[in-house]
């Protein structure tokens, strides 16, 4: 409460209590919020193939958030599987 303005506590508090009526067992009196969590997307794209390598580094298979590729920790996790499947995929050849 000490930490936020007033109007950003406020919407939090109520946004956790209507998410706490979707899902049973968020919301409770014993919960804390002990940080904030934001993103930006990746303001590069770095390019691939078809195949998810570069086209120009061999060997390369840029991937995730840094890549330019995802926007969050999961499609991150996705992307990354993928590209670990397409090096794999490339080294069995």
């Amino acid at each position: 409460h000490s930490l936020l303005p007033k109007i950003i506590g406020g919407r939090l508090r109520k946004g956790f209590k209507a998410f706490g009526q979707k899902m049973n067992g968020f919301y409770t009196q014993e919960a804390n919020v002990v940080g904030v969590e934001s993103r930006t997307s990746s303001p590069i794209n770095i390019p691939r193939k078809d195949n998810l390598e570069h086209p120009e580094i061999e060997g390369l298979f840029p991937c995730g958030e840094g890549g330019g590729y995802a926007g969050g920790i999961v499609s991150a996790a996705m992307d990354g599987e993928r590209c670990a499947e397409a090096a794999i995929q490339k080294l069995q050849h």
